[in-house]
């Protein structure tokens, strides 16, 4: 069990992951309680360790009838975690030499090209000290991140973070199935972003959602605060 919970470990899992994911491939299928009788981790705990066995894929669920049941999938995934790991390492390398390049400098302007890059400036927008500003030009975050969407709602209303945002009236009623998290004011219908604008902390981050999306992360005191300006304006005019 220990060299099992070992190698797991040596995979990205932290010791409570790996436990649960040892027991879920011995039960075979079982519920949240099922799983805290097993593990003795506290159930308010083990859901988080289940979305987070899920983000990496080893775990998937099932509604049998108004029950919820999860199932570990197969281990070969653990081979397929560590590959992604250095892929995404790999991808995320020009962006760390970036971050480095923008800590030395007052204001500084990066292009990301690649999906992995616009996703972990996401990751980053969850954990913002500051509101998040959005002028949004429609869903294509969800086009472009069909797998990570729902997760990193779930991120943002677990850091207690609202998204104030702004709209053309032109998607009015395709907000339906957005969460609590969004406070949305309407601009004319006629009034359509280019692209999707989110300013948080001194940070202005551009993405355009083509069939490659492309980002812009733009860092300085200046431009931030002049965007929070203009954002502010037209959340003044647009209507709720």
């Amino acid at each position: 069990m220990d060299n099992l919970k070992d190698a797991l470990r040596e995979a990205g899992l932290s010791e409570n992951e790996a436990g649960t994911y040892l027991v879920l491939l011995r039960l075979g299928s079982a519920t949240a309680s099922e799983i805290t009788q097993k593990t003795n981790i506290h159930r308010i705990n083990i859901y988080d360790i289940l979305l987070r066995l899920q983000e990496k894929g080893l775990v998937s669920f099932a509604l049998v009838g108004k029950k919820k049941t999860y199932e570990a999938t197969e281990p070969k995934r653990l081979l397929d975690i560590i590959k992604e790991k250095k892929r995404v390492v790999e991808e995320a390398l020009p962006v760390l030499n970036a971050q480095k390049v923008l800590a030395k400098a007052p204001q500084e302007a990066i292009i990301l090209k690649d999906k992995a890059g616009i996703k972990n400036i996401f990751i980053e927008m969850t954990k913002s000290k500051t509101p998040i500003c959005l002028f949004a030009s429609g869903w294509g975050f969800k086009q472009a991140f069909p797998e990570y969407y729902n997760v990193w709602h779930q991120r943002l209303k677990e850091n207690k973070k609202t998204l104030f945002t702004v709209i053309s009236s032109k998607f009015l009623g395709q907000d339906r199935e957005l969460p609590n998290i969004y406070k949305i004011r309407y601009l004319p219908s006629q009034f359509v972003f280019p692209s999707t604008t989110a300013v948080f902390e001194d940070k202005v981050f551009i993405a355009m959602w083509s069939k490659q999306p492309i980002g812009i992360l733009i860092r300085g005191k200046e431009i931030s605060e002049s965007y929070k300006q203009y954002f502010n304006l037209l959340w003044k005019t647009s209507k709720s």
